[in-house]
């Protein structure tokens, strides 16, 4: 009997060291530890989505687009006449011969052809390589007839190839794929633009010079005049 008891008040006093291995589950620790992973999950997930949207900005605003804004590049001079191709007007007279230099041939011809049509004298005093200040002013009359004429013809003929371009400019307006694409096609069309005012700017210049010109003849008709009439005293 006391060695029942004895053994009783041993296994009393070693039950509580291994009920202490046994694990215990806190559910509200784990509650919110589940939740606070799940937050986590969504804060990771939200930056990935961040990240991606970043990531397509970025890309819709830089890199290169001349392939879409290349389209749009011809407008104002690349399939045309353009004013800067017509020779200085002192030198589109050579030897009594028209010379347009790499002017385009139809507009060349064209021109040729209505001064030929005029069947102007080579020079009014009928000397070659005459001095005479009337045939000095009369070719450069004659030059500047040739490169305005040209100028006109070749002007008329681009007024409508440029506005056949900038109406099929307009037709891709929001055809662009990103914001950079939209940008770039609006920069090309600002500097087809500005070629297109240089253009305009080529033109007048065509007539101040032929006012020049004009200027230039009625001058030198009065001084030989004046000449002629201090000759005859």
């Amino acid at each position: 009997m006391r060695h029942e008891l004895v053994a009783v008040c041993l296994l009393l006093a070693t039950a509580p060291a291994a009920l202490a291995d046994v694990p215990v589950i806190d559910r509200t620790n784990y509650q919110v530890a589940k939740q606070t992973a799940e937050t986590t999950d969504k804060i990771l997930d939200t930056n990935k989505n961040i990240l991606t949207t970043v990531q397509d900005t970025l890309k819709a605003v830089t890199g290169d687009r001349a392939s879409t804004a290349a389209t749009l590049k011809d407008l104002a001079i690349g399939n045309g006449f353009s004013a800067s191709s017509i020779p200085s007007l002192d030198g589109i007279l050579r030897q009594g011969a028209p010379n347009f230099g790499s002017l385009n041939g139809d507009v060349a011809r064209a021109a040729t052809t209505f001064v030929n049509g005029l069947q102007l004298v080579k020079n009014l005093s009928g000397k070659d390589e005459s001095a005479f200040s009337g045939d000095k002013s009369y070719e450069q009359l004659v030059n500047t007839v040739l490169g305005v004429s040209a100028l006109i013809n070749g002007s008329q003929t681009a007024i409508e190839t440029r506005r056949n371009a900038f109406r099929n400019a307009g037709a891709q307006i929001g055809a662009a794929e990103d914001i950079k694409g939209s940008i770039d096609q609006n920069t090309q069309l600002q500097v087809q633009s500005g070629l297109t005012l240089n253009e305009m700017i080529g033109v007048m210049n065509g007539a101040v010079s032929s006012l020049q010109a004009e200027n230039q003849r009625r001058l030198t008709d009065i001084s030989n005049t004046k000449k002629l009439l201090t000759y005859g005293k």
